[in-house]
């Protein structure tokens, strides 16, 4: 783990944390005909997925490295009285205590060959018949956003990480208002995103 990149979002949680969440509206069409059974959310941030998922029914774990965004969705939970659970980990070397049946990771994967390992505890954490879902910045939007090209991804790429899964959908689904707030300063190029989008299941 960077401590620095730990120390650096933890204070994005503290500072502004409506401003570093990005609820992933492709979740809710990717849920129907999914019955509700135990979720992981990796890289949950304070919450806003997991939290979703605990309303619908599900039971659900989420892990973030940013101790100030687990204390906000663990309070979220407890606020609403939700079966949902939050704790600190790495995502890249997080032990999961079991398998779900289902599995997400939400503009979560840390970049480069750190991937592999966030996919790594995705795989080891999916039940048999579970389903994963990944949504994460395509790469088209590095030079829209200035970012290196390894900052970015793209379905191929997730795809090629995930051996042994039945891959159902892997493609870049353009994204119309992907921060939801006009004034979120990360729409400083417009609000339209391009997202790689991967769901898989494991046999």
């Amino acid at each position: 783990m960077d401590d620095m990149d730990k120390d650096f979002w933890d204070d994005a949680f503290k500072e502004n944390p409506d401003h570093v969440n990005v609820e992933d509206v492709l979740l809710d069409v990717e849920l129907e005909g999914l019955q509700p059974g135990t979720a992981l959310d990796l890289g949950c941030g304070s919450g806003p997925n997991a939290l979703k998922l605990a309303r619908l029914g599900w039971s659900a774990l989420g892990v973030d490295w940013a101790e100030t965004a687990v204390k906000l969705a663990n309070w979220a939970a407890r606020e609403e009285g939700l079966d949902a659970t939050f704790v600190v980990g790495d995502i890249t070397a997080w032990q999961p205590p079991r398998t779900y049946d289902l599995v997400i990771s939400a503009y979560a994967l840390p970049g480069g060959e750190a991937n592999r390992r966030a996919l790594g505890t995705a795989l080891s954490a999916l039940a048999p018949g579970g389903t994963l879902i990944v949504a994460e910045w395509d790469r088209s939007m590095a030079e829209v956003w200035h970012f290196g090209e390894d900052d970015l991804t793209t379905p191929e790429q997730i795809v090629a990480l995930l051996p042994g899964l039945e891959i159902e959908a892997a493609e870049v689904r353009p994204i119309e208002n992907a921060f939801g707030s006009p004034d979120d300063p990360r729409g400083y190029a417009g609000s339209a995103a391009n997202v790689a989008f991967v769901r898989a299941r494991k046999p």
